[in-house]
């Protein structure tokens, strides 16, 4: 499996990607937006034997402190398999690829949308519990929770500040 930066040839294979691991075409048209307005700071790829066979990408976000002060960071997602290369470790291999380029990158906090048991492993923690929010829902229809990680030390983010995911988030 070889991990690498998304090229504009793989976007049509992305998008396909993300249609075969996803029931709805939100996180596709998530990606092509997020593209489009310029907000797709890392999309990595893995590809097995000339398939893509999984995607990440990180964008940016924001954190709203009551006093007014503005933190940028990063937003995971989306990350998906396709079904026939599910449960091999490549989505994981994928986000711990990006986790460690974008820690070069100096956020100090990187958050996700997504199913608690499984993004604990990277190190995600669920917001509420860190009395953070953020401008959507805490928790979807599937059960997937908003969660934050530190980067690069503490995330630095006073209790009860508002996080704010790039426009392009609103369309999912």
């Amino acid at each position: 499996m070889q991990i690498r930066p998304c090229e504009s040839e793989d976007h049509a294979g992305v998008d396909a990607l993300l249609r075969a691991a996803f029931p709805e075409p939100g996180e596709a048209q998530l990606t092509v937006a997020l593209r489009a307005a310029d907000a797709d700071t890392l999309e990595l790829i893995a590809e097995l034997d000339g398939v893509i066979a999984g995607v990440v990408m990180f964008s940016p976000a924001t954190a709203k402190t009551g006093a007014g002060a503005e933190i940028p960071g990063l937003a995971l997602g989306p990350v998906a398999v396709l079904p026939d290369y599910q449960n091999r470790g490549i989505g994981a291999a994928l986000i711990e690829a990006g986790l460690d380029f974008i820690r070069t990158l100096g956020p100090t906090y990187c958050i996700v949308l997504g199913d608690p048991d499984y993004y604990s492993r990277f190190g995600f923690e669920p917001a509420p519990s860190l009395d953070l929010h953020w401008t959507g829902d805490p928790e979807d229809k599937t059960g997937n929770a908003f969660q934050v990680m530190a980067l690069n030390g503490a995330p630095n983010l006073p209790r009860g500040t508002r996080i704010e995911y790039h426009p392009a988030f609103d369309i999912v």
